[in-house]
């Protein structure tokens, strides 16, 4: 398996940066959104542009991307469970977005077993990526059959666009043969933009007890063993992990439209 260097697992949680570090003044958009176009697939094939788009969760009055991004997405996944979303509509569906959603935490991911991805929570990134792999599978596998058929560009998102989004796009790029070392630079590509994405998640509802410093530090930090154990446990089935969303519910048709639309 493809290892990078990972400053947080190498020299403990202590090396990520502090919550109460310094975040860009203006957060008045996204600043995790990004295009995962350009990157390599084992067999030399490049993801295309202005498919697929991650972030963290969207707010109303936030100011568009760069004109080089569709923008509004004609599709939106919303990862986040009915607590976080609130009554309010989704600020994108009233640009003409469609939304889905897909809570990947909790008990709306794993009725009657809330207890192992919300327990997951207290056992590192690690314990909470596996533990979201194993018990909100069939939410991931309709999220392939969605992304195979919906109108593009497809926005991933959840709250700060970090786990359960990483979780998401690994699984998507992944099954589209991006390489693994793609897939975790990607990833881990959002540690830097943790510090405007906590000072736009403020009074967030799942932010209970950020002033503790330990948490606060898991907040903000990226894992690449975590992320690396998405993909081993996915590349693990017979089928590789291709065999293992359609062991979930994923169409075969679904996985074929899917390649086809985000691979050039």
């Amino acid at each position: 398996m493809t290892s990078l260097t990972d400053p947080t697992d190498a020299a403990g949680a202590g090396s990520a940066p502090p919550l109460e570090a310094p975040a860009p003044a203006d957060v008045a958009g996204l600043v995790n959104l990004r295009d995962v176009g350009g990157m390599t697939t084992a067999d030399g094939r490049r993801t295309r542009p202005g498919v697929l788009y991650r972030s963290e969760m969207p707010k109303v009055g936030d100011r568009p991307p760069p004109e080089s991004m569709t923008w509004p997405p004609r599709t939106v996944i919303d990862l986040r469970s009915a607590v976080e979303r609130g009554p309010d509509p989704h600020p994108l569906a009233a640009l003409g977005a469609e939304i889905r959603v897909f809570p990947l935490l909790g008990d709306e991911a794993a009725p009657g077993r809330h207890t192992a991805t919300s327990g997951a929570m207290e056992g590192g990134l690690q314990a909470l990526y596996v533990a979201m792999v194993e018990h909100a599978a069939p939410q991931l596998a309709a999220i392939v059959d969605v992304v195979g058929e919906a109108p593009g560009p497809v926005l991933v998102h959840c709250a700060a666009g970090k786990d359960r989004t990483g979780v998401t796009i690994a699984v998507l790029l992944r099954l589209a043969g991006v390489v693994e070392e793609n897939v975790l630079a990607d990833y881990a590509a959002t540690e830097q933009n943790m510090r405007g994405v906590v000072r736009r998640l403020k009074g967030h509802a799942l932010l209970p007890g950020v002033s503790d410093p330990k948490r606060g530090r898991e907040l903000v930090k990226t894992s690449l063993a975590a992320a690396e154990a998405v993909i081993a446990t996915t590349d693990a089935h017979p089928g590789g992990v291709a065999g293992w969303v359609r062991a979930h519910g994923a169409g075969e048709e679904s996985i074929r439209r899917w390649r086809d639309r985000l691979l050039a």
